[in-house]
């Protein structure tokens, strides 16, 4: 076998490919194997055409390859918890509406009214702050 190098990944679309062709290098490298990133440059400097060129390709000696694919295959991704991903507002089940005691709650972020005014009058919407709950069965509003 030759010192060829062939392409055993293409990282081109998903939320960021350059990080995800870093970390495989990364793992195959703490393995013992050399690898090259073809394209890296030119998907940093234009993001946007990186689909054209076949984004980010791992590349390896050809001797390397199988090796370096069983490497990659027993590679987990890395889940992100759905707990970091919700938003930080207390969830409006444990609360409870203190006029007539119910759960049937909603947390309202911003204005309706002043959101729909201020394209009405200034051709442009402003989300006015509002941060308050509102009782979907008695209407009763607070912060």
């Amino acid at each position: 076998m030759t010192d060829r190098l062939v392409t055993i990944a293409n990282f081109a679309f998903g939320p960021d490919p350059t990080s995800e062709a870093e970390l495989a290098r990364i793992k195959l490298e703490t393995e013992g194997i050399s690898c090259l990133l073809a394209g890296k440059n030119f998907t940093g400097m234009y993001w946007l055409l990186s689909g054209a060129n076949r984004g980010i390709k791992l590349q390896v000696k050809e001797c390397d390859a199988k090796r370096a694919l069983e490497i990659l295959s027993t590679y987990k991704e890395v889940n992100i918890e759905e707990s970091e991903l919700q938003d930080s507002t207390p969830e409006p089940s444990a609360l409870k509406c203190p006029k007539c005691d119910c759960e049937d709650i909603e947390y309202e972020k911003f204005s309706k009214k002043l959101f729909y005014l201020s394209l009405l009058f200034l051709r442009f919407p402003l989300p006015f702050l509002k941060k308050s709950y509102r009782c979907n069965k008695c209407g009763h509003v607070w912060k």
